[in-house]
């Protein structure tokens, strides 16, 4: 979604804090989740 897409863009701009961004990742993958079975 935009929010995944919103990562990328700023793990390619700011590659040092690639950890950062695996870990705003695995947040958002798990609102994500926790979205997709509120609305299933």
């Amino acid at each position: 979604m935009g929010l995944t897409r919103l990562l990328t863009l700023a793990k390619l701009r700011m590659p040092v804090s690639e950890s950062t961004a695996v870990r705003l990742w695995g947040i958002s993958s798990m609102v994500e989740r926790e979205t997709a079975q509120n609305t299933g």
